[in-house]
């Protein structure tokens, strides 16, 4: 099969969850023998917007169209471009997959669905957050107060805040959210199949409106092979300090300030906390690597490491005596929470989304309530004062998929739809 994939960022520049989630697709496809391809953005400020540049990664034919926002002239621009849909178009007529696979669009164009239905090219859309249908993507406001259910008086408030030219009145504002909500209807109708990667989030977007029905799940799979070759973990030594971690990007919504917290609350002499990952801006926030910075001036011994390769990730884990998911979004699906498990490092997490539907409280991890440090701080305690507690976490049996049975669940999709578009 012929597969073209659409995510506007991709390694090496870009190591988040959905980058990889793509690229252990990508090549789980290739070694089957599919040819896979990638429609992705730039933003190259050198180089005129809606300009294509072809390049490879580790054999996968990349496409990336040039885009810096310079036409960004009203809010439509942020979800639909028609230059952004041409370019695409291009590209369609030009590689003739069977089946597109659209991981993301944010700074894309949702206009590429509609593209794929006029070409009677079937395309899959994964629900990898909340983007298509919160225009911040997660569900969060700027004070870390979570949207529970969408309410549109509450998203004109906030879009207000990153885009005050676009929502100037009220009035402007719920017509800009009604057209918003119209199109986004259309791109989930145009879709073939919609993905979502857990349960709890396939049901987060039926109570906003989308047919449950037209959901399928599939887990995101892991590469068990990375850990199957790491040093294993070591159980910790007797008076030795707990070694504590956080990996992921670092950014408010992850809640890293809310395991410094709890780190803090434990006596120093015990415990020790490496915060590995990148600190990115967080919309028109650029200040939190040094609000981190100021919070973790102290006796306790915690460390902001930055980035790191994704192929540390298993060395990394074995270094661990609790891995901890502060996560205060609701996650989708968290790779990370996986990534523990088949390392064998005892996993904490918020309970929340997704990440309390992938912990068994007390048997495969433990949950504790997001942003409440103290909580957290009690959930880790547990692990000083009981080191079997670690052990029993760390070996519970766990279900992760691998990326194999991923490939596998999608590729009989692909063939599916493939199959009723030529009929």
């Amino acid at each position: 099969m012929r597969i073209l994939f659409v995510n506007p960022f991709y390694l090496p520049d870009s190591i988040g969850g959905g980058q990889l989630h793509l690229y252990y697709l990508a090549r789980a496809l290739r070694r089957r023998g599919h040819e896979v391809a990638l429609f992705r953005r730039d933003a190259d400020p050198a180089r005129a917007d809606f300009d294509l540049r072809r390049d490879q990664h580790e054999g996968l034919e990349i496409a990336a169209v040039n885009y810096a926002f310079r036409d960004c002239d009203r809010f439509e621009r942020i979800y639909s471009n028609p230059s952004i849909d041409a370019v695409f178009r291009a590209e369609l007529a030009r590689w003739k997959p069977d089946v597109v696979h659209i991981h993301h669009l944010t700074c894309l164009s949702t206009g590429i669905l509609g593209e794929c239905r006029r070409a009677g090219v079937p395309a899959v859309l994964s629900l990898h957050d909340f983007w298509m249908g919160c225009p911040r993507g997660q569900r969060i406001r700027d004070d870390l107060a979570l949207c529970e259910t969408i309410d549109r008086a509450t998203c004109a408030a906030c879009c207000a805040k990153l885009w005050p030219g676009f929502f100037p009145d009220a009035e402007r504002s719920r017509a800009e959210l009604a057209r918003y909500d119209a199109w986004l209807a259309q791109c989930f109708d145009q879709a073939s199949l919609l993905v979502s990667p857990s349960p709890y989030h396939a049901r987060a977007f039926a109570a906003h409106g989308v047919d449950p029905a037209r959901i399928e799940v599939v887990e995101n799979g892991l590469p068990f092979e990375l850990f199957q070759l790491a040093p294993k973990r070591r159980p910790r030594e007797r008076g030795a300090p707990l070694r504590i971690g956080f990996l992921g990007s670092v950014i408010p919504s992850k809640g890293i300030h809310v395991l410094i917290d709890a780190v803090q609350r434990l006596p120093a002499e015990q415990v020790e906390l490496a915060i590995h990952g990148e600190c990115f801006p967080w919309h028109l926030d650029t200040t939190y690597e040094q609000r981190l910075r100021a919070q973790i001036r102290g006796t306790h011994r915690i460390e902001l490491t930055g980035r790191y390769e994704h192929a540390a990730v298993p060395q990394l884990l074995a270094q661990l005596d609790a891995l901890v998911i502060p996560g205060l979004w609701y996650e989708a699906f968290c790779l990370t929470i996986r990534e523990g498990f088949l390392a064998q490092v005892p996993v904490i997490a918020s309970r929340l989304g997704a990440m309390a539907e992938a912990i068994e409280d007390g048997r495969t991890g433990l949950l504790f309530s997001p942003g409440d440090a103290a909580d957290l701080a009690r959930a880790l305690n547990r692990l000083l004062e009981d080191a079997a507690l670690g052990e029993r976490l760390a070996a519970a049996p766990k279900a992760v998929v691998s990326v194999d049975a991923m490939a596998d669940r999608f590729l009989r999709h692909y063939h599916l739809l493939a199959r009723a578009a030529r009929r």
